[in-house]
Formats: C-alpha cells, structure tokens, sequence
C-alpha cells in the first residue's frame, strides 16, 4: 500500500494568515497618527469645549453650530474694543525647528477687518524674540476658509511659542473656529547640569637652557609668520559677454538694471508677458531704469531668480512708477523648493503696498522683514504690472534689492501665502491675490492663495482627520473579517481531506 502524507501534515496557512492580517491592521492603524506626537495644541478642535484656550478679551465658548468637523466648534464674540484681540494656546517648542499654524476660521461679511494667524516666539527669559503673521482671511463670508502660516522656522533663541488667531474689528464681531493645528517637534527638556570632573594640572616643568659649546654665541631667536585670514568672498556680479547667462544667481546681481544683453534687455532679468527693456528717462540712479511694456489685459512679470535659504529672513524693494494706462506696480516674491525656480511655486508674499499710476512719480515699495518657507530653496523677484485695460500701458522699476536681514528683537515678520496647485504656474500666479488677501492696487478683497473655497449653502465638510480614521477602521474590520473567512475555509478544507484520506486508507 503506497504511503500518502495527511493533508494535516502538509504546512498549515493559519499562521501566515494570522501574522499577515496583524501586520497589515497595525500598519494601517500606525499610519492614521504619523504626526499625532507632533500635534501641539490641545484641544485644537473644542470637542472639550474651550479647555486649552486663552483669550485676551472678549468671550470664547463651544457651540454646536457651524461646524468644520468633529461635534463643536468654537465661538469668539468681540465688542471691537480693544480692536485687536485674540484666542491663544502657550506651546513649549524647540529652536531652529520647523513648525505649521493653521485652523479653519468663519468670519461674517463685516464687523470684522482683518483675522490672521499669529505666532509669537519668546526666549526662555519669556521676552519676546519674534513674531510671524499668516496671510490675512480673504472674503469673509461666513463659510469657514483655511488659515495657515505654512511650514516656518522657529528663531534660534525660542523656548515657547504663542500660537494666536486675531481679530481685528471696530464694531461687535462673531466668528467661528475649529480644527487648528500647530505641528512640530516636541520640547525636548535639557538634561540635568551636572559639574565636569575637575582636571588635575599637569606638574610644572621649569625648562632648562641647553648649553652652547664654548666659544659659541646664541643666534638669533627665529621671527613667527602669520597666517593670511581668507579675503571676503567677491559679490556676484555679471560674467562677461560670451558666457552662458544661468538660470538662477547666488544673489541678486544687477538691480539697477545698468548691465546689458547683446539684445538691449537688462542682464539676469527675464519677463512673463509684454516686452521688457532699459530707458534713460524714468529712473531714479545711474543711467537706466527697467521698462515693463503690456497691450492686454493680463499681468505682466519682469523677474530674477535667486537662490535662498530655508527658513532665513529677507528682504526686498525695488522703485517703481506706474505709467499711464496702469491700474499698478508691485513687487512679489514666488518660492520654490527646487534651486533654480523650476518646477511649482510653494509660496508668495506680494509688497505692503502697491503704487498706482495716479502717483505719477517713483516710490519705493518693500515687503518688509519676511521668512522663506522652511521648504524654500529659490525665489523668483517679480516686478509686477497690473494694466488697467488692454490699451499699451507701462511700469519703470529702479534700484532692486533683495538680501538677507536680522529682524529685530520682538518685530513682526510677514509669512508667504501658500501658492496654489495649479497646472500652469506662470499663467496663473498673476491673477492670485496678495497673500494678505488683498490684491495690489484693487479695493475689493481677492482670492487668497492658501483658502479653500467653500460653495454658499453648502453643508460644512467633515474633518479630513475623521475621514481618514474612519477610512482606516473600516478597512482594518474588513481586513479582520477576510482573514477569520479564509482560516476557517482552509480549516473545514483540511478536516474534509483528512476524512478522505483516512476513508481511502481503510
């Protein structure tokens, strides 16, 4: 009789699919929470009611409507005096580390001029470092829109940050938030001092002189030489006629647009739309000044990329004149993550202010102190002109600057508005507002770069963290639930052929 081995002898497929199924739960469960150590605030989305939160006046409580997600939201009523106030959180944070504000904000068509992120860095002395405002919120419409600071650097002094939404408002106010978030890393308390071990001195050695053989006299003693410290670096500026121009500069080189292409244009300087060219009659130093020419509509760019440092503070200005027929002139600053401007802007962040064409004569328009993405590691200057209609219009810039800069102690620097993901970069940036929700040069508030637009009437979204867990605890039953099937199964099929084996047997 020819011996068969049992089908219960052959290598049972419970224990694979047991250990699969576990692995693949507590992969799934494991990545609902990437960054829950790094979630800061508590309470972020007031299902405990306003536990966590300060305010400095008004009146903060938890309501069950409007809601961005979750069960409640939270609800600020002001009386516009004083007329900046604002709900905060004391967060212990890490130096020279990456951190992101953002929370979902409902403000009313008016009572309220301006609501903004605000992050305050203090020093472990608890005096004021720093601090960073977020793009302010755009057409309020009582829908909520998304702020956000986008990823920023901590200074190197910080110990403790106070992560704020203000309001700004001159009459009674109420606004809705919910679901905020600061992320990063976790203070991290220093050890405990502790004294180094005392160093025993070496024992003196006194030196005694060789002696000279007689009859000899000593020499004289041998003259140290000092070692050259390295000169300053040489500033970058243009290379001469014949060399391959690049695509992005390690500073800003010609800004006063005096070099010149074979072709006429001002070397380093590129445009998106209209002409761009040198004239000697609109200037403000030297003997040129840019010329920015358009007969459409559309915006128009003379630009420099430039390279930049990850979380760094800079700062730019150029002069500017708006000609007939211009709506306006601005400066813009786009960041990239690439480090030579290709590829999608992350961010920009526009001029304080604009010129207009009825100012008729050059004025000097700045960003102020600014921080570059922690993600940045480009930016592309923009002189910018907004025609007002499709009839040839001009805008003449002079004496660009842009460079790094140290804010000072408890000065507030301006964020970069995240840029929108849009197929067609350069097409597009144009028409996106100025991060601080208005546009240069128009008195209507734009569309900011960073808000997610809401349709009116709309029921309010669930949270996107709540879908997702409930994505994931789906999938984690569904995945619990083939497994028992499938053991099971292979179970009744092995006793059915360990009955027919014994059958055949006997």
């Amino acid at each position: 009789m020819t011996l068969s081995r049992s089908p219960i002898e052959r290598p049972s497929l419970i224990r694979p699919a047991v250990v699969v199924c576990a692995l693949l739960v507590a992969l799934v469960l494991n990545r609902q929470h990437p960054a829950a150590a790094s979630e800061l605030l508590a309470n972020g989305d007031f299902e405990e009611g306003t536990v966590g939160w300060t305010t400095n006046a008004g009146q903060l409580d938890a309501v069950n409507a409007p809601l961005h997600g979750g069960s409640q939201a939270g609800r600020f009523l002001g009386s516009g005096q004083p007329t900046i106030q604002f709900a905060y959180q004391l967060i212990d944070v890490q130096p020279a580390s990456n951190y992101e504000l953002s929370g979902w904000v409902a403000a009313p068509f008016s009572g309220v001029s301006r609501a903004f992120l605000r992050v305050s860095w203090f020093d472990a002395s608890g005096s004021l470092v720093l601090s960073a405002d977020s793009p302010w919120l755009a057409q309020p419409d009582g829908t909520f829109q998304l702020l956000a600071t986008g990823a920023m650097v901590s200074p190197v002094a910080a110990r403790q940050a106070r992560a704020s939404l203000l309001i700004q408002a001159d009459s009674p106010f109420t606004i809705h938030l919910d679901d905020f978030a600061f992320s990063g890393p976790s203070h991290v308390p220093p050890p405990p001092a502790t004294l180094p071990p005392q160093a025993t001195p070496p024992p003196q050695v006194t030196p005694h002189p060789t002696p000279l053989p007689p009859g000899r006299t000593p020499g004289p003693l041998p003259t140290p030489t000092r070692t050259p410290r390295p000169g300053p670096s040489p500033k970058a500026t243009a290379p001469a006629t014949g060399n391959a121009e690049p695509d992005s500069f390690p500073q800003l080189i010609n800004g006063g647009f005096e070099d010149l292409r074979s072709d006429g244009t001002p070397y380093g300087w590129h445009k998106q739309g209209g002409e761009i060219g040198t004239v000697t009659d609109h200037r403000t130093e030297g003997e040129r000044g840019l010329v920015l020419t358009s007969d459409t509509t559309a915006t128009k760019w003379g630009y420099q990329t430039v390279s930049a440092h990850p979380g760094a503070y800079y700062e730019t200005s150029v002069q500017a004149l708006a000609g007939p027929e211009a709506e306006s002139a601005f400066l813009r600053l786009s960041w990239y993550a690439s480090t030579d401007g290709s590829g999608q802007a992350i961010a920009s962040i526009d001029s304080v202010d604009a010129v207009q064409a009825t100012a008729g004569a050059f004025r000097r328009l700045t960003t102020g102190p600014v921080q570059a993405p922690a993600d940045a590691n480009s930016v592309k200057l923009r002189l910018m002109l907004r025609p007002a209609s499709g009839e040839p219009a001009a805008a003449y810039f002079d004496d660009a600057q842009f460079g790094l800069t140290q804010p000072a102690p408890g000065e507030t620097v301006r964020l970069a508005g995240r840029a929108p993901a849009f197929g067609s970069e350069d097409a597009s940036l144009a028409e996106v507002a100025a991060p601080d929700g208005l546009a240069p040069g128009r008195e209507t508030p734009g569309t900011l770069a960073n808000v997610k637009p809401a349709r009116p009437g709309a029921e309010p979204p669930a949270s996107a963290g709540q879908g997702r867990e409930d994505w994931a605890i789906l999938l984690a039953i569904t995945t619990v639930l083939v497994a028992i099937t499938l053991t099971a199964g292979h179970w009744f099929w092995q006793r059915n052929r360990a009955r027919k084996a014994r059958a055949d047997d006997t």
